[in-house]
């Protein structure tokens, strides 16, 4: 399983030696991700995600940009694009869409809060939390509409699926900057039927030429 935390020095070694250490000046505007190649047959790169089997349950993964990000609050009845625009011009969070569906025979746990985002040089970050968003949104225009339709979509809570059952959500991380050009998401926490199955997922970053 690729997700073993044994690997973990291994595969950060080897993305530090690809992506030198030099670190650059602020780019002139947010990064994009793009999936890197990824371990068959457990995982493939379909479109812009990355598809999984975790013990027999299907995990797709994608990064959304402020684009993506602001269709997928605006595509669901009720809710609003909950980050003002100044936002994503001044400090863009680091935004993934991640759908579960349980194709097992048995239920599937996991827990959002330990999964990690992890760059080339091992500096790890944690979702951030829901509370965290509450004090930057409070104060905005219509805030109890944002904090909503932000609450309703962040995956911050646990998620219990039975056989069959599927949950779709967000995983939003601190903004991306040099000299990240490596990022590697790990969803630790992902049980099936009590087995650990933790998945992980890479992606190269590139930021916008001057």
């Amino acid at each position: 399983m690729i997700g073993s935390g044994r690997r973990w020095p291994l595969v950060v070694a080897l993305l530090w030696a690809i992506s030198g250490c030099a670190a650059g000046p602020k780019p002139p505007g947010p990064p994009s991700l793009r999936p890197l190649p990824q371990q068959p047959p457990t995982h493939q790169i379909v479109g812009n995600a990355i598809v999984a089997s975790l013990g027999g349950a299907g995990v797709t993964l994608g990064w959304l940009g402020e684009g993506a990000t602001e269709h997928y609050f605006i595509s669901r009845p009720g809710l609003v694009s909950p980050w003002p625009k100044e936002v994503w011009k001044d400090a863009p969070p680091t935004v993934f869409l991640l759908r579960i569906r349980n194709t097992s025979r048995e239920e599937v746990q996991f827990d959002p809060g330990t999964a990690s985002l992890t760059n080339q040089e091992g500096n790890r970050q944690r979702p951030i939390p829901y509370e965290e968003f509450y004090m930057r949104l409070a104060e905005q225009p219509d805030a109890q509409e944002r904090l909503r339709s932000l609450q309703s979509a962040l995956l911050t809570r646990f998620v219990v699926l039975t056989p069959g059952g599927q949950r779709d959500g967000l995983l939003v991380f601190p903004g991306t900057e040099p000299p990240s050009k490596f990022l590697l998401l790990e969803i630790g926490s992902f049980f099936v039927g009590g087995r650990s199955t933790p998945g992980l997922f890479s992606f190269q970053v590139t930021f916008p030429e001057k």
